[in-house]
């Protein structure tokens, strides 16, 4: 599994501009299916995509972003290897409800 954290380098109505074509070109992660989560950073400097598949078709995927590839913004792949999951090991008083609102889907599954 990776983190991929964009980092902004042009005024946010430039990133507005691409925000589509970021998340529909055919290339990108969105659209191969390797996104798995995804949002921006607060304040908005940038964002953050958690994206599970091969390292080699996401580094090819983030290279063709739109916000890359128009020097918009820059991209960081980090690999990590998920450990625990908030639906496997819920808060204490939550009464089991792992996400607000009762949804016990947890956002990734325990790997060895």
């Amino acid at each position: 599994m990776y983190v991929i954290v964009f980092r902004y380098l042009v005024p946010l109505e430039r990133i507005d501009a691409l925000r589509e074509a970021h998340y529909t070109h055919p290339e990108g992660v969105f659209a191969r299916g390797l996104a798995r989560l995804a949002g921006p950073l607060e304040p908005r400097t940038g964002g953050v995509v958690l994206a599970d598949g091969p390292r080699s078709a996401i580094e090819a995927a983030v290279a063709s972003d739109p916000f890359v590839t128009s020097g918009s913004a820059t991209a960081e792949i980090l690999a990590f290897r998920p450990v625990w999951t908030r639906a496997e090991n819920p808060a204490p008083g939550t009464g089991g409800s792992a996400w607000p609102g009762g949804d016990t889907n947890g956002p990734v599954t325990p790997r060895g």
